[in-house]
């Protein structure tokens, strides 16, 4: 490794120069940030990705199905499938100023995700900004006295280092602002389950499926009932022999639709190739697929930066964004129960009129106060699971919360038809219906939008 440099050239950030932002990550947060503030002359904006292509989580390289590994920097890593497509329709997922091309599915793979990204990013013409190759390796607050004399600032600089994986070099460089988009689906959940060790079969988690060719024929146990479960289950029923769901809850996902899946409780009795059932039926199993989830999980935050990260939550956040304590640090998209169209656009318009004083925060005190009150409301309501409510906006919360960045922010938040579109969105995911992937969705004016079902497409 070189000698580490440290780049001290831009002091003057806060007595008339630009205002220089750091962004980690070049998935939807990190180029959606970029756009945002590469546009304005205010700010000098650099994005570190430590991969070689931008699109973070929605990659599927190129003999990933052969090669399956867990090192964010291979060339190999993914953590799609080869068959997924999106939960939401892509006017829910477009980013502004920039629609998906005309005829494109309203539920695609995900080489279109990755197709409009990369167009996303050539043409707003983000690539002279973007370190690719490029790891993190540390993100440190610059709180010295002199520091805190600062005028202007609403929290500390930062020093960031990361190290150039093609030249095998580190440098550090200062920075005024740091914006995380580096995800949630990195660190993988897996929970202890009673004897589960005495299964000696193929045990994967779901960022390790591929395609269901691997078990043609064979039968699977998926531990897990939330959104991962279901979709690859629907995946493997059309080659394997037997699909077998194990839950906490007892509702049915699939209510009989599919006449080789099966929905039971989690098992408590493994053995070398067996389980048995709590109803004392047992099955040979020949593999099974954790969809346990994730952590989430920052690695190059140092101790200092004060950031608390665990599978449901991060904190301290205000508005689930922007730190409390060093608020020039923020953490956009990691909201759940919601569209990416208007609420990943919101946040960061809204974090940048902080940065360049267009709108301000309440103190400290009163930041940490809020957050904790709405976190110990979120509690209360769900019965003391913060995985699932932390960050999660049910409809009416959710845009009730991006009305508000936008008053405060100054911008326009969304168009009524986003808010009716998502809500016949997520009325299809939890319909029950197997096929509403194959739906219609179509935007036609800032207020209406057409739903055709499936079954009715051919009839167009």
């Amino acid at each position: 490794m070189s000698r580490q440099l440290i780049n001290h050239s831009l002091d003057k950030c806060h007595g008339g120069g630009k205002l220089r932002v750091a962004i980690i990550g070049a998935g939807y947060s990190g180029l959606c940030s970029l756009h945002h503030f590469a546009g304005d002359k205010m700010f000098e904006v650099v994005l570190f990705e430590q991969s070689s292509r931008i699109g973070g989580v929605w990659n599927y390289p190129e003999g990933c199905d052969a090669t399956v590994v867990q090192n964010p920097t291979s060339p190999f890593y993914t953590r799609m499938y080869k068959n997924l497509k999106t939960n939401l329709p892509t006017d829910l997922m477009t980013l502004e100023g920039f629609p998906f091309p005309t005829g494109t599915k309203s539920y695609c793979d995900v080489k279109t995700i990755t197709r409009y990204l990369e167009d996303y990013a050539q043409h707003f013409q983000l690539g002279s900004h973007i370190k690719l190759e490029h790891r993190i390796i540390n993100v440190v607050p610059i709180l010295s006295d002199k520091e805190a004399q600062r005028t202007g600032a609403i929290g500390p600089r930062w020093t960031v280092t990361y190290e150039n994986m093609g030249a095998h070099s580190r440098s550090s460089e200062v920075f005024d602002s740091v914006i995380v988009c580096a995800g949630k689906y990195h660190a993988l959940h897996i929970p202890e389950i009673n004897g589960l060790e005495r299964y000696t079969g193929s045990v994967l988690h779901s960022s390790e499926y591929r395609n269901p060719e691997r078990f043609r024929n064979k039968t699977v146990l998926i531990i897990g009932g939330g959104a991962s479960a279901k979709e690859i289950a629907i995946d493997l029923a059309l080659t394997a022999h037997k699909v077998i769901i194990a839950k906490r809850k007892s509702e049915s996902i699939f209510r009989s639709q599919l006449p080789n899946v099966f929905e039971t409780a989690i098992p408590n009795v493994y053995n070398e190739r067996e389980v048995i059932l709590n109803d004392g039926s047992s099955f040979h199993i020949d593999a099974i697929i954790l969809c346990t989830g994730y952590r989430y999980d920052f690695p190059f935050l140092s101790a200092e930066c004060l950031v608390e990260a665990s599978r449901g939550r991060v904190s301290p956040l205000y508005r689930h964004l922007v730190h409390c304590v060093y608020p020039s640090m923020a953490f956009p998209l990691l909201l759940t129960l919601v569209p990416i169209t208007p609420f990943l656009d919101c946040q960061v318009k809204y974090f940048k009129a902080l940065l360049d004083g267009k709108t301000k925060l309440p103190s400290t005190e009163d930041m940490l106060l809020c957050t904790a009150n709405d976190y110990q409301q979120r509690l209360q309501q769900s019965g003391g699971n913060p995985r699932q409510v932390a960050h999660g906006f049910p409809q009416e919360k959710g845009w009730a919360y991006v009305t508000e960045l936008g008053q405060d922010g100054g911008f326009h938040p969304y168009d009524p038809v986003i808010q009716e579109m998502t809500k016949v969105a997520f009325e299809s995911i939890f319909s029950g219906n197997l096929t509403y992937k194959d739906d219609l969705f179509q935007c036609i004016d800032s207020f209406t939008f057409k739903h055709v079902k499936a079954a009715s497409i051919s009839d167009l």
